[in-house]
């Protein structure tokens, strides 16, 4: 089962709270496999028949299809501190303020080949 730590959880209830447009506790983030240079995104979704669903403080924060979840079940989502505020300067600049949480998925590396998600 993938396994998402409570900093992880707070940084996805803080990005649901932005993208949601009255979707309330009925929407989560989904996981995205394959969508660009990154491989993984997000997108706020409705709940599916198979999906594993993580909640925080009572509501859905993310949605992983059942095929991605048995494909990263040995893996951690967890958040790592990042440098810049989007659109507030370079690293080590004034305006780069305290960062921003960046979401990491990590796993053991013998099981990530195995599935192709290097």
């Amino acid at each position: 089962m993938l396994t998402v730590t409570e900093r992880a959880k707070e940084t996805l209830a803080r990005l649901k709270a932005t993208a949601e447009n009255g979707d309330g506790a009925d929407a989560g983030l989904r996981l995205l496999f394959g969508t660009g240079p990154t491989e993984f995104g997000l997108k706020l979704d409705r709940e599916k028949p198979g999906d594993q669903v993580v909640e925080h403080a009572g509501a859905k924060v993310l949605l992983v299809d059942e095929a991605l979840a048995d494909a990263l079940a040995d893996a951690t989502i967890d958040v790592e501190r990042g440098d810049v505020e989007p659109g507030y300067g370079e690293p080590g600049d004034a305006a780069a303020g305290d960062g921003v949480d960046d979401l990491v998925i990590t796993r053991p590396r013998s099981r990530a080949a195995q599935n192709g998600l290097t």
